[in-house]
C-alpha cells in the first residue's frame, strides 16, 4: 500500500473550519485571479475584493493578515517576499508581499467549482437514445482491425483513435447512466413527482425513457455478442499496440508498461461487466432497464393520483365559490349569519336552554329532570301524494334510456365474446388475419401491444396481460411493416406475433372496448 494514503491531508483542512467562511472567499478569488494569469496576487487586492460583501463589512487588514499566515501554514498559499526598491517600512512589509496558491488548492478549487454545476445543474442525469448506438459502432471499428502482424505508424493512428472512441463513448454512457440511477433513486425525484407540474411532462419523461430502452435492447445483443467473440488473445494484441503508440508519445512523466496496459484493461473489463452479468451480480445495463421500467410505472401511477387529486380539488373550489356567491347576495349580515348556520350548523355552542325551571333544588343535576319535548320543524316542505304520484311516473326518455342500456349490455357481450375467442388462441400472426377486423378489435390489439412495449423481458420480447386477465408475449416475426385490414381502413404496424399463456386471475374481468 502507499503510504501516502495514511497521511492527513492538511491543503483541505479550510474547507472545515471555524473561519472557513473567510478562507473560502479568499482562496476562490486566488483561485479566479489564478484562472486569469494573475497568479501572484497583493494582499491589498484580495481586502479590496472582500470589501465588497456586507459579509466582510468589519474584517480588517490584520484578521486578513492572520488568515494568510494560517492558509500559507496549511500549505494553501506560497508567501512571496519581494525586497528591491522598498523605500518604507510599510512598503515593505504589506505592498512588497505577494502570494499565490498551491497545486493542491488549485485542484481543490477546481474540482468545489465542478462540482457546485454539476449539482446545480437541471439535467439531474440524462439519457441519450443514441448512446448504445455509438458505442456499438466503436466496438465495430475496433474489432475491424487484423492483430496477426505489427502495425505501421498509420495503422497504429487509426487504432488508437478507435479506443479513444470507444472510451469516449463508454464513458459518457456509464457516467450519464449513473447520474440517472442515484437521480431516480433520491428522495428528491419522489417530491418532484408530488408537484401538479410534473403531470404536464409526465407523458413526455416517460416516452424519453422508453425511447432509451428501445434503443438499449435494439442495440444490446449486438454489443454483447461482438464482446464475447473478441478473444482475450486479440484483446492482448490490441493493447501491446496501444502501449507501443504510447510510448511513441512525448510526455514529461515516466509510466511504465505495466500502468498502461493495466489502464487500457480495466477500460475492457468495464465494457465488459456493463453488459454481461457475473455470477454473483447482474450487469449494470440490466439494472439500469429493471430501475427505469420502475420509474415510468411510479411515474404514472402518481401522476394518475394527482391528476385525481387536482380534479376533486377543483369540484371543491367550485362548491365553495357557490357558497360564496350566496353569501354575497344576502342581505345584511344577519341574513348571511343564517345562511351559514343552514350550511355549516351553529358554531360555538357551550349551553342548553330550558323554557322553564324545573325545580327549586339548585344541587341537582341534569339528569335530575323531565326532559323538554321540542318541535322541530322541517326546513324543506315535505313532499304532497301528489308529487309522489308525479315522480313514479315513467316517461319516455327513461324508456329510451333502459333501451339505451340494454342495447350497450348486448355490444359489450358481443366484444367480450370476440376478445376471449382471440386470447383462447395459442399463437396470434397479424399478418395471417385474413378477415377484416372490426375497430374494437383494432383498439384492444393495439393496447396490448402500448402495454407489451413498456416491460420488455430482453431479446425482443415483450411481456403484457389483456384486460380479460391473459398474459401474452409479443414478439417481431421479422422486420417488414405488414398490413392489417380494418372495417374502417388499412393499419400499418410491425410484424408482431403474440403468444397467449395462463390465465393471470381466475377471476375475468369483463371490460368493453367503446
Amino acid at each position: 500500500m502507499d503510504l501516502s494514503l495514511t497521511r492527513a491531508i492538511e491543503e483541505a483542512s479550510y474547507l472545515s473550519t471555524q473561519k472557513t467562511h473567510r478562507y473560502r472567499p479568499i482562496l476562490r478569488y486566488m483561485y479566479e485571479q489564478h484562472r486569469i494569469f494573475n497568479n501572484e496576487v497583493l494582499p491589498i487586492e484580495i481586502f479590496t475584493h472582500l470589501k465588497q460583501f456586507p459579509e466582510f463589512g468589519d474584517y480588517t487588514l490584520e484578521e486578513q493578515d492572520a488568515d494568510l499566515s494560517v492558509l500559507v501554514g496549511n500549505n494553501n498559499l506560497v508567501l512571496n517576499q519581494d525586497n528591491t526598491d522598498a523605500v518604507t517600512l510599510e512598503e515593505l512589509i504589506r505592498n512588497r508581499k505577494t502570494y499565490s496558491l498551491t497545486e493542491y488548492t488549485i485542484e481543490f478549487e477546481k474540482m468545489l467549482i465542478f462540482m457546485e454545476k454539476k449539482l446545480h445543474r437541471i439535467r439531474g442525469g440524462s439519457l441519450d437514445k443514441k448512446l448504445t448506438e455509438h458505442l456499438h459502432n466503436a466496438l465495430v471499428k475496433l474489432n475491424g482491425f487484423s492483430m496477426q502482424t505489427e502495425l505501421d505508424s498509420s495503422s497504429l493512428v487509426q487504432l488508437y483513435e478507435a479506443w479513444e472512441e470507444l472510451f469516449e463513448r463508454f464513458t459518457k454512457l456509464d457516467n450519464d447512466a449513473s447520474d440517472y440511477l442515484n437521480h431516480i433513486s433520491g428522495d428528491k425525484l419522489d417530491s418532484k413527482m408530488e408537484t401538479d407540474a410534473f403531470i404536464v411532462f409526465k407523458n413526455q419523461f416517460c416516452s424519453y425513457l422508453t425511447d432509451f430502452m428501445v434503443e438499449l435492447n435494439r442495440n444490446s445483443p449486438a454489443i454483447i455478442n461482438i464482446i464475447t467473440h473478441i478473444s482475450e488473445k486479440k484483446i492482448q494484441n490490441i493493447v501491446m499496440q496501444l502501449v507501443r503508440h504510447k510510448k511513441n508519445m512525448p510526455t514529461t512523466s515516466v509510466v511504465s508498461d505495466k500502468e498502461y496496459s493495466d489502464t487500457f484493461f480495466d477500460v475492457w473489463t468495464g465494457i465488459r461487466n456493463w453488459f454481461l452479468a457475473s455470477d454473483t451480480k447482474s450487469s449494470k445495463a440490466f439494472q439500469l432497464e429493471v430501475r427505469t421500467r420502475d420509474a415510468i410505472s411510479k411515474m404514472s401511477k402518481l401522476a394518475h393520483f394527482y391528476a385525481e387529486r387536482q380534479f376533486v380539488k377543483k369540484s371543491r373550489v367550485t362548491e365553495f365559490l357557490r357558497l360564496a356567491d350566496m353569501m354575497h347576495k344576502s342581505g345584511n349580515m344577519e341574513e348571511a349569519h343564517q345562511v351559514f348556520s343552514y350550511l355549516f350548523g351553529f358554531e360555538g355552542i357551550q349551553h342548553f336552554k330550558i323554557a322553564r325551571k324545573p325545580s327549586e333544588k339548585n344541587d341537582g343535576t341534569v339528569w335530575d329532570f323531565d326532559p323538554d319535548e321540542l318541535e322541530v320543524t322541517y326546513r324543506i316542505r315535505p313532499p304532497s301524494e301528489r308529487t309522489i304520484k308525479q315522480n313514479l311516473k315513467v316517461s319516455k326518455v327513461s324508456q329510451e334510456a333502459l333501451e339505451q342500456q340494454r342495447l350497450l349490455a348486448e355490444r359489450l357481450t358481443y366484444e367480450e365474446t370476440v376478445l376471449k375467442a382471440i386470447v383462447e388462441q395459442p399463437c396470434l400472426i397479424l399478418k395471417d388475419l385474413e378477415t377484416r377486423i372490426e375497430s374494437f378489435v383494432r383498439k384492444a390489439l393495439l393496447d396490448w401491444i402500448s402495454a407489451a412495449l413498456l416491460n420488455p423481458v430482453g431479446y425482443g420480447i415483450y411481456e403484457g396481460t389483456t384486460e380479460l386477465g391473459v398474459n401474452f408475449k409479443l414478439h417481431k416475426v421479422s422486420n417488414d411493416i405488414i398490413e392489417l385490414h380494418c372495417l374502417d381502413g388499412i393499419l400499418f404496424l410491425p410484424d408482431f406475433q403474440m403468444t397467449f399463456t395462463e390465465v393471470k386471475t381466475r377471476e375475468k374481468v369483463v371490460s368493453g372496448v367503446s
